[in-house]
Order: structure tokens, then sequence, then C-alpha cells
């Protein structure tokens, strides 16, 4: 009797010790992204100031073209669906066949198609329109269950998409800040989806979408994919990533950013 009590009590020792290292290693992560977020806010001052005017509808119809593609040929083929089909009703009403080929220059036509179309009847069936205005009501939670319930539509797109229009206080998460964010050691995951989940308590309030943008801009600038700029990096003492040294040591010259790599979709 007396063993089992002391086992029972060890066991209830040992969870609150666990609980205790897991609490303390949450404000340890936290105290590292709000760093990174005020060293990156010193680097770029402006960028993440920039006020979008468009509806959350076309915003996320232009994040959906801008996939897998540069900023040059989503733009284009945005403004070819509006100049064929002025309304979002008349798209959702539009030939498969003809949106298809009017969007062909972004790539993935066929399955930009089905979620630009998936997302106007989605909007029409729950609300009646396709420009919603009840979504300022709607919970984050709520509203990205919703949207990623629809064909076509990621976490990467919806959770941009009410960054942007919606003014929401998320970081969305794409392929090059999945890597940015594990390379630097804030987050160990092992998808884009995956990291937004993890890194979303981490983020002082109200700093999302600054993070997000600034950490674009450094990735584009400074932890670049290929031959980082370590040697200029701000948080470099923050950093984890096993070949800083080497690359600070290098000084090389990276390769110039691509328009479009991220998913800032400027100009739409």
């Amino acid at each position: 009797m007396s063993y089992t009590v002391n086992r029972e009590r060890f066991g209830l020792a040992q969870q609150k010790e666990q609980k205790k290292d897991a609490q303390s290693e949450l404000r340890e992560k936290r105290k590292v992204v709000r760093n990174i977020a005020n060293r990156l806010k010193k680097v770029f001052p402006e960028r993440a100031e920039t006020e979008r005017k468009i509806s959350f509808t076309d915003t996320l119809i232009a994040i959906i073209l801008s996939q897998n593609t540069n900023d040059r040929n989503s733009h284009k083929a945005y403004q070819l669906l509006r100049v064929n089909w002025p309304n979002w009703e008349e798209v959702v009403e539009a030939d498969p066949a003809d949106i298809s080929e009017a969007i062909r220059v972004s790539g993935l036509a066929d399955q930009k198609r089905v979620a630009i179309q998936g997302t106007l009847r989605a909007f029409q069936e729950k609300w009646g329109t396709v420009e919603p205005e009840e979504l300022e009501e709607i919970s984050d939670d709520e509203l990205l269950e919703f949207l990623t319930s629809i064909k076509g539509v990621g976490l990467k797109s919806a959770s941009c998409a009410m960054m942007f229009a919606l003014d929401r206080d998320l970081c969305a998460v794409d392929t090059h800040l999945n890597r940015i964010l594990n390379r630097v050691g804030v987050i160990s995951a092992s998808s884009p989806d995956k990291t937004f989940r993890d890194l979303r308590p981490l983020i002082p309030e109200g700093r999302a979408r600054e993070l997000h943008v600034n950490l674009i801009y450094f990735g584009r600038e400074i932890c670049k994919a290929r031959l980082p700029h370590c040697f200029e990096c701000p948080i470099f003492d923050l950093c984890q990533w096993g070949e800083k040294e080497e690359y600070a040591a290098a000084k090389k010259q990276g390769p110039k950013a691509v328009s479009g790599d991220f998913l800032i979709t400027d100009g739409i």
C-alpha cells in the first residue's frame, strides 16, 4: 500500500515538474520571438505599415492566384479575371474551362479555378453574397476552419487574406517563413501549417502581421535560402542554426530576391 501511494506521489511530482518545464520553455520562446520582432522592426521600420484597400474576396482570390508563381503572372491572371468577369457573381456561373484559360498564365489553372469558384459558391451558400460583411464578426479560429474547408484554400492562403483584408492578428506562414523560423530555431516543425500553429501562441499580441511582413523582408535580404547574409544578421545571437558561423565568416553576396517568392502581392 505504501509503495503504491509513494509511486503515485512520485508520478504526480513528475507531472508537475514536466508542466513547470513546459511553461518555462514557453516563456523563453515567447521572449525570443519578442526580441526577434523588436529587432526586425528596427531594421524594417516602415515595411509593415502598408494599408490594404481591397475587399476580403478580392484579397483571397489574388492570393490563390499567387500560389507557385511570380507577381507578374499572378497580377496578369487577376486582371484577366476582372476584365472578362467584372463581378465575382459572374465568375460563379462562368464556364470552368473559360476560367481556367483566363488564369492559365499563373500556372495550376484548373486547381486555382476550383478554389476560386468554390470559394465564391461557399460564400453565396453561407451568406447569400460573394462579398460577405459578416466576416468581420467571426472569430479567427471559426473563420480559419470555414475557409480551409473549401477545396483548394489552405491555411496559408486563409490566414494571409484574413491578416491583410480583415486586419486579423495572424502571422501567415508559407514555405519560406517556415524555412526561416525553423532555421533560426524558434520552431521545430515539419510543415508551414504546423509552424503557423506552434508560432501563434508565441507572438506578442497585436504584432503578428508586423512579424509576418518583416520576416518576409528579412528572408529576402538577409536570411536567404542560399548564401544567407549571417554576417549582417540582426538576430545572429538569437539564431540556433549550426552553420551560421561559417556563413558569417564567408561574407559572400547571396542571390538577388525574386519577385513573387513570398506572400506579399503588391499591386493588386
